[in-house]
């Protein structure tokens, strides 16, 4: 996959803006990506739902920021689900 820029944003569940925002990998089709599991916000990690722009109070997610700065791929498929509280 081509990655053409990245986004910073937060989840739409409440109470999202208090916790760490996560980087979104933009692809050539205008597409947004995951950097990281945790991006994966809704459905038990298998889907997402972001206010794109947005910075949480705890700053970006470090996982996000690592894995952009090495220039890996962003996480395409919920590789290891994890429990969500929405949707």
């Amino acid at each position: 996959m081509k990655v053409t820029g990245y986004i910073e944003a937060i989840g739409r569940n409440p109470g999202e803006g208090n916790n760490h925002s996560h980087l979104y990998a933009i692809d050539v089709n205008g597409d947004l990506w995951p950097m990281c599991i945790y991006g994966w916000n809704r459905s038990d990690g298998e889907r997402f739902s972001v206010l794109r722009g947005y910075v949480g109070k705890r700053g970006l997610c470090k996982i996000c920021s690592k894995r952009a700065k090495e220039e890996k791929p962003p996480v395409i498929d919920a590789v290891d689900s994890h429990k969500t509280k929405w949707l």
